[in-house]
C-alpha cells in the first residue's frame, strides 16, 4: 500500500463514512462480521509516490488485499511493478508493501497508527532499496469535507545514513455519492542525503503537492484523474509534473 494514490484515502473517507453512518441509522442492520476482508486490483498510467515516479514515467499494475478485525485493528499487503533506473538501479522489478495498525474512531476524529515495509524484489548487490515507515494519521469529517493531517517516520531509510520524515495535510469533498475531488501538499526530509562539492552531506528536502477528481463508476469501481507535482525538476523527469490517470476495482 505504499498506494501514492489519494484517491485510495478519499474515496474510503467520502463515501465510506456515509455508508457507515447510514447503517447506523438503520436498527435493523445486521452487525459486521469480526473480521472483513477487502481485495483491490487496478492499473494506473504512472506509479507516483509522494510526487516522484516510481516507474520512470510508465504504466503499472496493483493489487492489495486488507483484513481488519472488528472495524479497527488491520493488516494487509500490497504490490505494483517498479522501475528505479533513473536513479541508476535497473534490477528492482516489484514492489511488495506489508503493513498493519490500529484505526479507532477518538472524539470524532479517525486515527490510524500503523506500520508499513516496503520491500522490493532483484535488489542490486550492495544497494538497499527496502525500508520501513511509523504513520499516525488523522482525519474529521465536516459535512462532505474531510479534512486529514498524516506523520510518517523512517528510522533507517535508503541511501542515507539517519532518518527521513514525511508530513502531509490533505482535503476531500464529496460534492454527491458518485463523485469527489480531493487534493494534498506534503514535505519530505531526508538527512544525510546528498554529498556536496567539499564532501560535505546535505540535506535532501522537498515539497510535493496533488489534487484530482474521482468518480465511482458503480460501488467496486472508481476512475482517478490527478496532477502531481515537485519542488525539485531540477532533480530529473521522474520529479516533473505528471497527470495520472487510475483505474480501481474494490472487492
Amino acid at each position: 500500500m505504499k498506494a501514492s494514490l489519494l484517491f485510495v484515502l478519499a474515496a474510503t473517507a467520502a463515501f465510506g463514512g456515509n455508508a457507515m453512518a447510514s447503517a447506523q441509522d438503520n436498527p435493523a442492520t445486521p452487525p459486521a462480521p469480526d473480521w472483513q476482508v477487502a481485495y483491490n486490483v487496478g492499473a494506473q498510467s504512472d506509479y507516483i509516490f509522494r510526487g516522484i515516479s516510481q516507474t520512470n514515467q510508465k504504466s503499472s499494475g496493483f493489487a492489495g488485499v486488507d483484513a481488519t478485525y472488528k472495524s479497527q485493528l488491520y493488516v494487509g499487503a500490497w504490490t505494483s511493478n517498479v522501475d528505479f533506473s533513473p536513479s541508476g538501479d535497473a534490477s528492482t522489478e516489484q514492489e511488495y508493501d506489508l503493513y498493519g495498525g490500529w484505526r479507532p474512531t477518538i472524539a470524532g476524529f479517525n486515527v490510524d497508527l500503523g506500520y508499513i515495509y516496503y520491500g522490493y524484489t532483484h535488489q542490486p548487490h550492495g544497494l538497499r532499496e527496502s525500508y520501513s515507515e511509523l504513520y499516525l494519521k488523522v482525519s474529521h469529517a465536516i459535512g462532505p469535507v474531510t479534512l486529514g493531517v498524516a506523520a510518517y517516520d523512517s528510522p533507517d531509510f535508503p541511501g542515507i545514513t539517519g532518518r527521513a520524515d514525511y508530513y502531509e495535510a490533505n482535503i476531500a469533498y464529496a460534492f454527491n455519492p458518485a463523485w469527489a475531488i480531493s487534493g494534498a501538499v506534503g514535505r519530505q526530509f531526508e538527512s544525510n542525503a546528498l554529498v556536496t562539492g567539499d564532501g560535505r552531506q546535505a540535506d535532501f528536502n522537498y515539497s510535493t503537492w496533488n489534487a484530482g477528481m474521482t468518480y465511482m463508476i458503480n460501488d467496486h469501481v472508481s476512475l482517478d484523474l490527478r496532477y502531481w507535482d515537485t519542488d525539485q525538476h531540477a532533480t530529473g523527469e521522474i520529479y516533473h509534473s505528471h497527470v495520472v490517470a487510475a483505474l480501481k476495482a474494490m472487492f
